[in-house]
């Protein structure tokens, strides 16, 4: 639909609805007053310019209308239609299928305001009786009923067009959102409109002849005249009404017909807001299914038979395959057995390996235990070769002391054998004197006899200290070699203690590096120790493990033999497949030439 398209049918309707106004329920009003009011030609003139000028005076409602269904159709140009969501779009096809429902209310509005408008016209001209307003009281219940009814079926009719197009025909609705006027509600108006004009135009010429309450001139002619305006009214009436439901019913017709020739191309337009409307909703559900339905199965079909094909190809691949697993399978089964015996082997060794390392494990540990014990002596004899050294200084010391005294009493010694020497001279001179004594005594005689004994005592005394003097000196030369004896040997012993102080300083670092590698063979032997229980904790792993895999090479050899036996049946089974998939492609190419049926 197009902006031309759209304003042909904007004024097809207006000029539609217009001429139905003003060939039927004009002349018909205007006849109903004249004769009801009993009007003069003079005055039946001033009734029909009144209602002329009324009648295009009230055009300014026709006018809204023109534009605001020309808004409407405008939007159902694919250009701006496109552009909308799938809301908007049923929004816009809901008010088209409501618009003549709402039509309704301008031919309200336009009658409401034309027949008192015209009224007060025609009374501009004189002064009316009761007789002559009261056609114009009574006119709506002549004019109205035809009026809705006429405009609601052209309306719908005209509107028909828009709702066949492309764009509206398939936008699916919810039938709850649609506002129903049923076949029943149709058929009740359209009949209370004609018994409505009926009894109100030609019941009222009726009572009113019978009650005299007017006078009739002519009134066979009058009836006349106001039943062939009522029979064109009638006529027009219906028409609308069985085209309204023959256009819709010709639409279900020829879809349920080529429905029948399996053309599911095609859905019903909603046309209408009646059963038919409704159940429009329904086939067209029911053809979209179908028409799914349909695709779904030919697509299926098509696989299954392409399907088909590839598994009777794969088939023949699978049974051949079979044939080679199946000695694959037996081969497979002896080198699960030959590795199951090795398994078994490794098993074996590492229950070994795992004892082997706790014994290795229980020796390091041993022998942790003995390099502490050992590390703890060293430092218990580094201790006492400190002390030993500490002591042997102390002796040295002494011993330099010793050396030192010796030394002193060598020096006495020495003097001594001097002083000695010097009391041997005194005694050899004490001798000589003594002698000389003697000498003078016996010179002198008797007075010297005294004296001569003197002499022999001091001669006596001189010999006993020269003999003394002689052993003390033997005695001191003695003392002095003994002295030089004991001042050599504590010198030696002096070089032997410095030699010992060297060796104990030695032995000390000595002993200060076994501590230092007594205690890295300590770390080194903890670290053993740890890598053997790792070494353990992985040999009991391996030994768990070998054993599983023991158990798996078992448990695996029986299922290659159950694989084996299920190839043999898998063999079998696939040779039914082939078969099956040569049925199924048969049945396939059977169920797409019975599908062929519907066109979709």
């Amino acid at each position: 639909m197009d902006e031309t398209k759209v304003k042909a049918i904007c004024w097809r309707l207006t000029i539609g609805l217009e001429l139905l106004t003003a060939v039927l329920a004009v002349p018909t009003a205007v006849l109903f007053i004249i004769i009801g009011g009993m009007y003069t030609f003079d005055k039946s003139l001033l009734v029909v310019l009144g209602a002329t000028i009324a009648l295009f005076s009230s055009y300014i409602v026709p006018t809204v209308r023109f534009l605001k269904l020309k808004k409407l159709l405008r939007k159902t140009i694919p250009e701006s239609f496109q552009n909308l969501n799938l809301l908007e779009k049923q929004n816009i096809k809901l008010q088209l299928l409501e618009f003549p429902k709402k039509n309704s209310w301008y031919f309200l509005v336009q009658w409401s305001f034309g027949i008192p408008f015209a009224a007060f016209v025609t009374f501009q001209f004189f002064t009316p009786t009761i007789v002559e307003s009261l056609p114009y009281v009574i006119l709506p219940l002549l004019i109205y009923p035809v009026l809705g009814v006429s405009h609601f079926f052209l309306t719908e009719l005209v509107i028909t067009e828009v709702l066949v197009t492309k764009e509206l025909k398939d936008l699916p609705l919810e039938s709850h959102t649609i506002p129903k006027v049923g076949i029943y509600a149709r058929i009740f108006f359209t009949m209370s409109a004609v018994f409505s004009m009926t009894l109100t135009a030609l019941g009222y010429l009726l009572v009113a002849e019978v009650t005299q309450f007017i006078q009739l001139q002519n009134a066979e002619l009058t009836l006349v005249l106001m039943a062939a305006f009522i029979t064109v009214n009638i006529f027009v009436l219906t028409s609308l009404f069985v085209k309204a439901m023959k256009f819709n019913t010709i639409q279900m017709a020829t879809r349920y017909r080529e429905l029948a020739d399996g053309d599911l191309r095609e859905s019903v337009p909603i046309i209408s807001t009646d059963e038919l409307g409704h159940g429009s909703i329904s086939l067209n559900s029911f053809i979209l299914n179908i028409r799914k339905i349909t695709s779904d199965v030919l697509e299926e079909s098509d696989k299954v038979k392409s399907d088909a094909k590839i598994i009777a190809t794969q088939t023949q691949g699978l049974t051949q395959a079979m044939m080679e697993q199946a000695s694959s399978s037996e081969e497979m089964s002896a080198g699960v057995e030959e590795m199951s015996a090795s398994i078994r082997s490794t098993a074996f060794g590492a229950k070994k390996q795992n004892e082997i390392t706790i014994e290795a494990k229980d020796l390091v540990l041993e022998m942790e235990s003995s390099i502490g014990s050992i590390h703890d002596l060293m430092s218990l004899t580094e201790k006492e070769t400190k002390q030993m050294e500490e002591e042997t200084k102390l002796g040295q010391n002494a011993l330099l002391s010793t050396l030192s005294a010796m030394s002193g009493i060598e020096s006495s010694v020495d003097h001594t054998s001097n002083v000695i020497q010097v009391i041997g001279e005194i005694s050899d001179k004490i001798g000589l004197l003594s002698l000389n004594a003697s000498i003078e005594a016996a010179r002198a005689g008797d007075a010297g006899r005294g004296f001569a004994v003197v002499a022999s005592e001091i001669s006596k005394l001189g010999e006993q200290t020269l003999s003394n003097t002689k052993r003390i000196l033997e005695a001191v030369s003695q003392a002095s070699i003994s002295t030089k004896s004991g001042r050599d040997a504590v010198s030696n012993t002096e070089k032997t203690f410095k030699q010992i102080e060297s060796s104990v300083h030695t032995t000390i670092d000595l002993i200060k590096q076994s501590s230092v590698m007594t205690k890295k063979q300590l770390e080194l032997v903890k670290n053993v120790k740890e890598s053997f229980e790792k070494l353990t904790n992985r040999a009991m792993e391996i030994e768990q493990n070998t054993n599983e895999q023991a158990r798996t090479s078992e448990e695996l050899a029986k299922s290659i033999a159950s694989i084996t036996e299920g190839t043999e049946y898998l063999n079998q089974f696939a040779s039914d497949i082939d078969k099956l998939c040569a049925a199924l492609s048969n049945k396939a190419a059977n169920l797409r030439q019975t599908i062929d049926f519907f066109k979709i």
